[in-house]
């Protein structure tokens, strides 16, 4: 199948599962960015004008989890050719690769289910690698409708035997101490030196170690909690942060949950704050609000702006380091 209308240079590789490389020469640029709701709906009005053309039947799922799994996946291959031709299809009318509408896709459609994984799941898992160790990812992927990755990790865990403790501890001041001189001790860097710095895997493998807990859950306290405890140095009540937040949403052009780029409005807060900190406390408002991911902006925000009025008014626990290389709780307020 042959590609007939007119394509921009980023869409033009063959490679349909490989990222573009980046031309130095080529001054036209496309976004990198996470696609947003109105991308989504582009690709899905092309899904349908593409059935409509072509008169294939609605199963997206099908596409989605299409593996050669028997034939070469050179991209040359029908096959492969066919598969390119429907996801540069998709991708018309879109600043945006080849390769990140085939990832959105796939994620979309093809891995509906994520989260931590049920018992029934790991079951299946360990039966699927005792009678299919070749290929037991590709196939667990279509049976469980789950992202590759990460099951090939879950399976790392599986056959390791390694049990992890994951958010079911409290962090104590003791605690906190302890990871933070770790994290200074792994990384070789004072205090005033881990602001806004981001560490490689190996740092967070050997804290797992260390410390006897997962990795990911280390990462995530980092960023989106003790971060923010160490290095805004001033009196912060965490309603009076929600309301702000809300309302620098509102100055964006944002149609729902999935297009805030939370990096931009970090922009409109002092140095000290993460991304992540402001997710997680705006998405605290939300968690009895049904399907809000996909609720129009402007809704949420008006229900978000009454919520915070019934919500406990506490303080952001500030914390320093003392003299004994301890943390203990500053209070900032004048």
């Amino acid at each position: 199948m042959v590609v007939t209308w007119e394509q921009p240079w980023y869409q033009e590789p063959n490679c349909l599962t490989r990222p573009l490389k980046v031309k130095d020469d080529v001054s036209q640029d496309y976004r990198t960015d996470t696609i947003c709701s109105e991308e989504a709906e582009l690709i899905s009005k092309n899904w349908k004008d593409f059935r409509k053309t072509y008169g294939v039947p609605n199963k997206p799922a099908c596409l989605a989890r299409w593996r050669n799994k028997d034939k070469s996946r050179h991209p040359n291959t029908p096959e492969e050719l066919v598969r390119r031709f429907i996801m540069a299809y998709l991708a018309r009318g879109l600043n945006r690769t080849i390769y990140q509408v085939y990832k959105f896709f796939i994620t979309h459609y093809g891995n509906r289910f994520k989260g931590r994984y049920s018992v029934y799941e790991e079951k299946i898992m360990l039966v699927c690698m005792y009678h299919k160790p070749k290929n037991v990812v590709p196939y667990l992927s279509a049976v469980l409708g789950r992202e590759p990755r990460g099951i090939y990790k879950k399976l790392l865990q599986l056959s390791n035997g390694k049990i992890i403790e994951r958010n079911n501890f409290k962090w104590t001041l003791p605690l906190c101490t302890t990871f933070l001189k770790l994290l200074m001790k792994y990384t070789g860097e004072p205090l005033e030196n881990l602001q806004n710095k981001r560490f490689g895997t190996s740092i967070w493998v050997q804290l797992e170690e260390a410390m006897g807990k997962e990795h990911l859950c280390l990462q995530m306290f980092w960023y989106n909690s003790l971060h923010v405890q160490l290095f805004v140095r001033c009196d912060i009540k965490i309603n009076k942060l929600r309301k702000k937040i809300l309302k620098k949403l509102k100055l964006y052009p944002y149609k729902i949950w999935s297009d805030i780029r939370w990096k931009e409005i970090l922009e409109h807060f002092p140095d000290g704050f993460t991304h992540g900190f402001l997710y997680k406390t705006t998405s605290n408002i939300f968690r009895k609000y049904k399907d809000y991911r996909q609720t129009p902006l402007e809704k949420l925000i008006d229900y978000g702006l009454k919520r915070i009025k019934t919500m406990p008014n506490k303080r952001l626990k500030t914390l320093i380091l003392n003299e004994k290389q301890e943390l203990e709780i500053i209070n900032y307020k004048k």
